[in-house]
């Protein structure tokens, strides 16, 4: 009976329903009692199944209720500091003028971070470095290009009158790194470990890219940080990269959707603006011999 008001339709139709259901399926779907109506265990398998498919005819049905309302599809996307500067910018310059009347928004934090909020449905995708193979369960990986991490200082520093820096005279400098933790970290400490001068003591962690930037404009500090973050300060010279081999830092970049549900129609499109800008970035690194690794 709470069935039927639900659907708004009579208790006979929602039982010759039930009853085409289960001779579709071949199996007895539902108990049936005084008390009411209960899953059998293949009835519990076939709802696991179908309720994907359900909310995405839902979510379709939504998206154009929408579209034909004039409403503004809403986008959440994640996105590391530097990928978001570099690739997601202006990819979301040319969905906006496409989907003029989108609303997005953009949430930064670590890479582990985003991949928990994609998870919990927080967000709609995620631009940034692949996760750990036992964090991607239910997640899809699509690699754009690889980036590596740069040392770099301000201009005047003592270390850039030198050519084939020897790492080891890091360890008279305090350096800015990566938080703990995060994937770029990882990287980090796996250079200083394979260069044979061990792990860092004087250190400052942050993902804060205005923080690093500044920290070391003012002091003597060295930097650890991903290409993306400064590679427009390379180019203009406001920062200097060192001139230090850290081409084994490179790590995969990519997109990271869930696999559940479909991605939207928005979604798809803006998939292809960063594909693209990707693609255009990707070029242009090749050819500029100031970011080259």
């Amino acid at each position: 009976m709470r069935a039927a008001k639900a659907l708004s339709i009579s208790q006979p139709a929602v039982t010759k329903t039930l009853a085409e259901l289960e001779d579709i399926a071949g199996h007895r779907l539902f108990e049936r009692s005084p008390k009411g109506v209960t899953l059998t265990g293949a009835g519990q398998i076939l709802v696991r199944h179908t309720g994907s498919g359900l909310r995405a005819i839902h979510d379709g049905l939504s998206s154009l209720s929408a579209e034909e309302e004039g409403e503004a599809p809403a986008l959440v996307i994640g996105a590391l500091p530097n990928v978001g500067a570099t690739v997601l910018a202006p990819a979301l310059v040319r969905f906006a003028a496409s989907s003029p009347r989108a609303r997005v928004s953009v949430r930064t934090g670590s890479n582990a971070q985003l991949i928990a909020a994609l998870k919990q449905g927080v967000l709609d995708m995620v631009m940034g470095r692949l996760a750990e193979p036992s964090d991607m369960q239910g997640l899809t990986f699509e690699h754009l290009y690889t980036e590596p991490l740069l040392l770099v200082v301000r201009p005047g520093h003592a270390l850039t009158l030198r050519q084939n820096i020897d790492p080891a005279l890091l360890d008279g400098y305090r350096l800015v790194m990566p938080d703990a933790g995060t994937r770029a970290r990882e990287a980090a400490d796996r250079f200083f470990m394979a260069v044979g001068t061990g792990l860092p003591l004087k250190v400052i962690e942050t993902i804060d890219l205005s923080f690093g930037r500044s920290y070391v404009l003012h002091s003597d500090a060295v930097w650890f940080v991903p290409l993306g973050a400064i590679e427009n300060e390379l180019r203009q010279g406001t920062l200097v990269r060192l001139q230090i081999d850290t081409s084994a830092t490179e790590g995969p970049v990519g997109l990271t959707l869930r696999v559940d549900p479909q991605p939207s129609e928005s979604i798809l499109r803006l998939l292809d603006e960063v594909r693209q800008s990707a693609s255009e970035r990707f070029g242009a690194l090749s050819k500029s011999p100031d970011t080259q690794v």
